[in-house]
């Protein structure tokens, strides 16, 4: 069973359309997001973000499900971004990656298998790289069916981008995204990404775990650390009291209210942070 468990609109019924248009879809094991940017406006102008609910759910019956209870989907678009967030994916440096090569990597860390194919996504940079990472054949053809000339993308790789694009980083930090059953995180230390990875949070114990072992892991001071939060993610929380001894400063990024975040006053706004940075 796939529902749509948070939905912000501008008068949908009256705002004109164009198939101009952006429409961005955010996908994974646990949910998938809708966003659409107004051609127009510049604004985004509406979000969708639908549960998954059941872990064994056949890929076309979520496709359906979702297109019957959106509000956004039985539309027409050019120009269509879909964002894979799944854990199968690794950085490689630019001179090293062929094609090749990115689906041995692949197969030696998360096994080999026939019914994935591989995408990837090159980075600029000081030191440019590429995202290589592979999607299960059921899931592409849903998107392909449901949604022509969509552009791929992972989401670890925009993620990286902001983060090396972010001035004065402190010398030791970790950027982490946060979902309903898993996090994504970013480490640099000392100017030098050092890790990103997807890790199962199903409770709030786990993502303790995982960022106090983070912080062991790599010699992270706790009196110089940044810990920057976006995401499904309550301030004042048990969590975020327990973190606070373990990182000098702990942040959230918010979105700047823009468009329907104007007024999506039931939730704070670094819940939509990793859809927003979505927009192209």
């Amino acid at each position: 069973m796939t529902s749509r468990t948070i939905s912000y609109y501008n008068d949908i019924t009256g705002a004109s359309h164009s198939d101009a248009d952006q429409l961005v879809l955010e996908v994974c094991t646990s949910h998938i997001a809708c966003l659409v940017k107004g051609a127009v406006s510049g604004e985004v102008e509406a979000l969708e973000i639908f549960t998954i609910e059941e872990a064994v759910a056949e890929w076309n019956d979520i496709f359906h499900q979702i297109k019957s209870q959106s509000l956004l989907l039985n539309r027409t678009y050019r120009d269509i971004h879909c964002y894979y967030n799944f854990e199968e994916a690794l950085l490689v440096p630019q001179h090293l990656f062929s094609t090749a090569a990115a689906e041995d990597m692949l197969g030696l860390v998360y096994g080999e298998s026939n019914r994935h194919e591989i995408r990837y996504d090159t980075l600029a940079g000081d030191t440019p790289m590429v995202n290589v990472y592979r999607i299960k054949k059921t899931i592409l053809e849903q998107v392909n069916r449901y949604f022509l000339l969509n552009k791929p993308h992972h989401i670890y790789s925009v993620l990286v981008q902001h983060v090396l694009a972010a001035k004065d980083l402190p010398e030791h930090f970790i950027k982490v995204l946060l979902y309903d059953k898993h996090f994504v995180a970013a480490v640099v230390k000392d100017g030098q990404l050092q890790l990103v990875q997807s890790f199962a949070s199903e409770t709030q114990e786990d993502a303790l775990y995982h960022l106090a072992n983070l912080s062991r892991q790599f010699s992270l001071d706790p009196k110089r650390s940044h810990l920057e939060l976006s995401g499904k993610f309550d301030t004042g929380s048990e969590l975020h009291k327990q973190l606070q001894p373990l990182f000098g400063l702990i942040s959230f990024e918010s979105t700047e209210p823009d468009g329907i975040f104007k007024t999506a006053g039931a939730h704070p706004l670094h819940y939509f942070t990793p859809f927003y940075k979505l927009v192209v």
